[in-house]
C-alpha cells in the first residue's frame, strides 16, 4: 500500500527508527528494497532518507545495474554518523571501547586498577579516559550516541548496582553518577549483554535456545530462549555462581558461604593455587606465578602448566570440571537449551576437557537425556565480548527509542 507523506512528528520518528533498524539488519539496501521491506511508499521513503542523511545517520552511494537508465542508490548506516562507548568494569581493570555506528571497534584501552576500586574513583577514571578517547578521535560530544557499562552483579533497570560480589559494591547508583558527567544516553547492564557480541559473529545463534556459562571473575549464566534474553522478575536470572554447593565452604562476596563462585571463579582459583603452593605443593606453577596476584595472569599460567601435564595443574582442572559439570547439568534441566556456550577466562585453558566433563554427566544427571540434542561450543567473541555486547545494546536501544 502506498503510504502518505509524513504528517506528524511521531510518525516521522517511527519511520526513522524503522529505516535505521532495517539498515542495521541488512547493512545495505536500495531505496526500492527499503520501500518493500518497510512497507513505505516511495515519497515517504525519500522524505525519511533525506532527513536521516541530513542528520548524518546514513550514506548514499551509487549502485550498479545491468539495465539502462539511472543507477540505483545504495543506502547504509554512516559509520561516522554516531559513536558509542562500551565499558567493562572488573575488580582489577576497566576496559573501554570506542565503537562506530556500525558497532565496529575503533579503539580500546585498558586501565589497570590497584586495590582501590571504590565507585567514586572508577567514575573519575572513566570521565578522564572517555574525554581523552573522544578527544583523540576528534569526536564532537553531540555525536556520542550513548555509553554502555557492564559489570558482574545485579543491576536494576534504572542503573543501580544493587550487588556486585566481585567488586564488593552494594547499592551504587552508577548510572546517576555517570549522568552527572555525560549528557547522553547511559545504560548499565549485568554481563548477560556479552551474548549480543556472539550474535554479531555468528548470527545463526540468535535462532537457538542458549545457555551461556561464564566462569571468570564471577560465575554466571546468560539465558536466551525463544528469541529473547531472559532477565527474570528482578534481573537476576542465571545467577548460577550463587548456588550453594557446600554450606561449610569459603565465604563468597555476596555474603553467603559455599557459593560456586567461591570455588571456581578466577579469584577463588588464584587463592586456592597460591595457598596450596605456600603449603609446599610441588608444581611448576610455583615458578610461573611467584608474586603474581592478578587472576587472569595466574589462570593463563595455569594453562601453560596444563600443556606440560603438570600434576597439580591437572588436579585443578579436574576440580573445576567436577563443580562446573554438576551445575551445568542442573541448569540444563531448568532451562532446556539446545546450545551450551562455555565462556570466561577460566574455561579457555581447558575447554575441551570441560565440555567432555559436562557431556559425561548427561546420561546420569539429565532428565530424559535420550530426547535431547545439545551442542557445546566455546564463546568466540574474545576479550572484547562485554564491551562489544554492551555497545550493541546501546545501539539497539537508541534506535528503538528514537
Amino acid at each position: 500500500m502506498n503510504k502518505s507523506p509524513i504528517d506528524s512528528k511521531t510518525a516521522g520518528q517511527r519511520n526513522e527508527k524503522l529505516v535505521l533498524n532495517l539498515l542495521k539488519q541488512h547493512k545495505q539496501l536500495s531505496q526500492a528494497q527499503l520501500c518493500k521491506l518497510a512497507g513505505l511508499g516511495s515519497s515517504t521513503a525519500s522524505y525519511i532518507v533525506g532527513r536521516l542523511r541530513n542528520k548524518g545517520f546514513i550514506l548514499e552511494t551509487p549502485g550498479q545495474s545491468k539495465n539502462r537508465g539511472a543507477k540505483p542508490v545504495i543506502l547504509s548506516l554512516n559509520p561516522h554518523g554516531r559513536f558509542i562507548i562500551g565499558i567493562e568494569i572488573n575488580p582489577n581493570n576497566i576496559l573501554i571501547g570506542l565503537f562506530d555506528f556500525n558497532c565496529r571497534l575503533v579503539e580500546d584501552i585498558k586501565i589497570f586498577l590497584g586495590t582501590d576500586n571504590v565507585p567514586e574513583k572508577i567514575v573519575e577514571l572513566l570521565e578522564i579516559n572517555l574525554l581523552g578517547l573522544i578527544g583523540k578521535h576528534k569526536i564532537d560530544q553531540q555525536k556520542l550516541l550513548g555509553i554502555g557499562v557492564t559489570l558482574s552483579g545485579s543491576v536494576s533497570p534504572d542503573g543501580l548496582v544493587e550487588l556486585s560480589s566481585p567488586l564488593g559494591w552494594k547499592n551504587v547508583p552508577l548510572k546517576t553518577m555517570l549522568s552527572s558527567q555525560f549528557n547522553c544516553m547511559i545504560e548499565v547492564h549485568p554481563t548477560r549483554v556479552r551474548l549480543l557480541a556472539e550474535f554479531n559473529i555468528t548470527p545463526e545463534l540468535s535462532t537457538k535456545n542458549i545457555l551461556y556459562l561464564n566462569v571468570a571473575n564471577g560465575v554466571g549464566a546468560t539465558v536466551f530462549m525463544e528469541g529473547r534474553l531472559i532477565a527474570g522478575s528482578t534481573g537476576r536470572c542465571g545467577e548460577l555462581g550463587h548456588i550453594i554447593v557446600d554450606p561449610n565452604g569459603p565465604l563468597c562476596g555476596c555474603g553467603h558461604k559455599g557459593c560456586l563462585e567461591a570455588f571456581i571463579s578466577g579469584p577463588a582459583l588464584t587463592k586456592k593455587i597460591k595457598t596450596e603452593i605456600s603449603e609446599g605443593r610441588q608444581t611448576i606453577l610455583a615458578n610461573l606465578i611467584k608474586d603474581e596476584d592478578n587472576p587472569e595472569v595466574v589462570i593463563n599460567k595455569w594453562g601453560n602448566a596444563l600443556k606440560k601435564n603438570d600434576a597439580f595443574a591437572l588436579e585443578i582442572r579436574n576440580y573445576v570440571g567436577n563443580f562446573l559439570s554438576k551445575i551445568a547439568s542442573a541448569a540444563i534441566n531448568c532451562y532446556d537449551p539446545d546450545t551450551l556456550v562455555v565462556a570466561g577466562y577460566v574455561t579457555i585453558p581447558c575447554f575441551e576437557y570441560l565440555a567432555n566433563a559436562i557431556k559425561t554427566r548427561f546420561e546420569s544427571d539429565l532428565y530424559d537425556d535420550s530426547s535431547r540434542s545439545i551442542e557445546i561450543i566455546p564463546a568466540c567473541a574474545g576479550k572484547n565480548a562485554l564491551i562489544t555486547g554492551v555497545a550493541a545494546s546501546v545501539l539497539e536501544n537508541s534506535i528503538k527509542n528514537r
